[in-house]
């Protein structure tokens, strides 16, 4: 990677419009951090014999064990607790610095619940909750269903244009 000499430096051989600078290390914020960071960790996981998947460079496989990547943090989802310990400790000794942080019951705002014929639930409820408390519409009644099925909508062209705010003095803001 190599970047522009900043302003006003200048070396013995020239300035900024005849030289650039070699990076031997990725800077921390520059536009390929993400990037590195991800083929840094793709490595990593390849060595200890994960394959990446062909059709999200999120997921890897080994075996049958899963590991998820977000951003930078990660899932492995596994039938033993005791190979994905393994794993881990692989992972620190590959120089890794990574923290087991157990069960994963909420993770990256997505709720993960096991049920009892094996299979998994996903849920974003403390986001949806964020959402209506962002909104201010906590208190506003609501109803199991929003509308009869049977109604059909149509727009009322002499009703005021929409001001991007619902109950709430602040627009939307994600």
């Amino acid at each position: 990677m190599y970047m522009e000499l900043p302003p006003g430096i200048e070396t013995k051989h020239g300035n900024s419009k005849d030289y650039v600078l070699k990076l031997f290390a990725n800077l921390y914020g520059r536009k390929q951090a993400g990037r590195v960071w991800n083929q840094y960790m793709v490595d990593k996981l390849c060595e200890i014999g994960f394959q990446q998947s062909l059709i999200d460079e999120c997921m890897f496989y080994r075996d049958d064990i899963i590991f998820i990547m977000y951003i930078d943090d990660g899932l492995f989802f596994g039938s033993d607790d005791d190979t994905l310990s393994l794993l881990i400790k692989k992972l620190r000794d590959s120089g890794l610095n990574i923290e087991d942080q157990g069960h994963p019951a909420d993770n990256v705002g997505v709720n993960i619940k096991k049920a009892c014929d094996g299979t998994y639930e996903f849920s974003q409820r403390a986001l949806i909750d964020a959402i209506i408390d962002d909104v201010n519409i906590g208190d506003s009644y609501t109803k199991p269903a929003p509308a009869k099925v049977t109604l059909q909508l149509h727009a009322f062209r002499d009703s005021p244009k929409f001001q991007g705010t619902f109950n709430t003095a602040q627009p939307w803001v994600s």
